[in-house]
């Protein structure tokens, strides 16, 4: 049978590992907000602001962002494991953020620099705020990409990805070696399994342990792995292929068959989608002055960008609720994003023409 198309993404997520660790999820993080510093201080000087106040602006949000974006993935996503172990919550260095508890912490951080610097409505601030957030948005959803996390539903699409990388990073640890190394190479071949066709990879595993214990630490693997397509963050599944173990010097080398499991490319829909609504509040800024309706900039943001969340949620693997449920975590907390959005705009749109509606008569 042939194989199904698909994307091998065989990226290693350290740019540089040795002698201090540079990943891309970190480097496009401080672009990105690199980004948005000269985006709102251009936006500053536009208004005649205080240009000093730009320091500010980034110590609040970045503060308020990361905070919030980690509580919201410990009590909207994982409260269950973290409940037990508090202090893992300050492990931030391990992952686990949440954009819908980042958009809540940059909205108080506003407030307090609204209040403590600025002297401004906090809608102002909002304003321009939400214009660099769409952009970091972009290029931290693009960090997910290369972290091979964030993943999409399976699919059979000649567009889905195998993330390889991580389906070898995985594998590596079922073998409790002092060194393994694992090598997927997707083959010309595929097996029909509960009614669907998943294509086949060949897996190279070698390890430093002798051929017994090789044997024992393989048939573990297998059986823990055997046919199972039901974890969400699952990359390959094993089916029992008899695999061949030889001594090497450097301990023994396993070959085997595996199956694989290509997912849709989320995070680069998400990604796109985020840069397009940078793009529609950039423009609607500077050509439209959507500025001057102040609350109208914010509230488009949570519509757009919560609205294409919940769409995109449809292709993603659900989140911490039961998967036969119609939405999931992500989607129920899009929802009063964008109700909130709704009522902003409205009220900047009606703001603005009861203001126009008194200098016509005067």
């Amino acid at each position: 049978m042939d194989t199904l198309a698909f994307i091998s993404w065989d990226v290693n997520p350290n740019i540089i590992e040795s002698p201090i660790m540079i990943r891309y999820y970190g480097l496009l993080m401080a672009i990105s907000f690199i980004t948005g510093y000269y985006i709102v201080r251009k936006f500053l000087v536009n208004e005649g602001a205080d240009v000093e106040w730009i320091d500010k602006f980034l110590f609040y949000t970045l503060i308020g962002g990361v905070v919030g974006a980690r509580l919201g993935h410990v009590f909207f996503y994982d409260w269950v494991d973290y409940k037990d172990n508090l202090i893992d919550i300050f492990k931030i260095w391990e992952g686990g953020l949440a954009s819908h508890g980042g958009a809540i912490g940059v909205i108080i951080s506003t407030w307090l620099l609204s209040k403590r610097v600025t002297k401004k409505n906090i809608l102002w601030a909002l304003d321009k705020i939400v214009i660099a957030t769409a952009i970091a948005a972009c290029f931290i959803r693009v960090g997910n990409l290369m972290n091979s996390e964030i993943i999409g539903a399976k699919s059979d699409s000649e567009s889905a990805f195998f993330f390889q990388y991580e389906a070898e990073k995985t594998i590596g640890r079922y073998f409790d070696a002092e060194e393994s190394n694992v090598n997927i190479e997707p083959s010309n071949r595929a097996i029909e399994l509960d009614g669907n066709t998943h294509p086949l990879a060949k897996v190279t595993i070698q390890v430093s342990l002798d051929t017994i214990n090789s044997k024992r630490y393989y048939e573990h693997f297998e059986l823990s792995n055997r046919g199972n397509m039901n974890n969400a963050n699952d990359h390959f599944f094993t089916i029992n292929s008899n695999a061949e173990i030889t001594t090497t010097n450097f301990g023994s080398t396993i070959i085997s068959t595996i199956g694989i499991i290509p997912r849709i490319p989320t995070q680069l829909l998400e990604s796109g989608t985020y840069l397009v609504i940078f793009l529609l509040l950039f423009i609607g800024y500077w050509k439209w002055h959507w500025y001057k309706k102040q609350g109208l900039l914010f509230g488009m943001f949570l519509v757009l960008l919560f609205s294409a969340r919940f769409i995109i949620e449809f292709w993603k693997e659900h989140q911490t609720l039961d998967d036969n449920a119609s939405l999931n975590m992500g989607q129920w907390l899009s929802v009063p994003a964008v109700t909130i959005g709704v009522f902003f705009i409205v009220r900047a749109l009606i703001k603005k023409s009861a203001e126009n509606e008194k200098t016509e008569l005067k």
